[in-house]
């Protein structure tokens, strides 16, 4: 829609707000009450503000004397997050900044694999339905950091 700028008298469009049923984010790490540092993506915040429900996921769970965001890190308060898993390497094949970059290998197979729906299944069977998270984590996301970390 097409209204007039009420501080200009231009003319802008304006759009609706978003408001997703479920907002799923990876933090970087979490307290004991349940606030989570994520990167610094407006982004994700915001996200996660406007969902009606935010399940969070983060890489670990620390003392709450350690839990303090470093530069390009946000701060999301805890009322804000109806569920709290931690998962170490829960953004795999994204990145987790500070923690691990993004598999560009694995990255490039969901790519080729989510060409068609035929395909797309054969990807979700292979890695997410007949593959454990153990299993996944050893062989898949472990392999990739063993060979990407110093």
């Amino acid at each position: 829609v097409r209204i007039s700028d009420p501080y200009s008298d231009r003319k802008i469009f304006v759009v609706p707000a978003i408001s997703p049923d479920v907002c799923l984010i990876h933090g970087i790490k979490s307290d004991s009450r349940g606030n989570i540092i994520i990167s610094g993506s407006e982004a994700n915040r915001l996200a996660a503000l406007s969902a009606a429900t935010t399940i969070a996921t983060v890489e670990k769970v620390v003392d709450d004397e350690k839990f303090k965001a470093k530069p390009g890190e946000t701060f999301l308060s805890a009322i804000h997050i109806d569920t709290l898993v931690e998962m170490p390497l829960g953004a795999h094949p994204s990145s987790c900044p500070g923690s691990y970059p993004i598999d560009e290998g694995h990255l490039k197979i969901y790519l080729d694999y989510s060409k068609n729906e035929k395909t797309f299944c054969e990807y979700l069977k292979k890695f997410i339905f007949e593959m454990d998270e153990r299993t996944y984590l050893d062989q898949v996301a472990g392999g990739f950091l063993s060979n990407a970390l110093p």
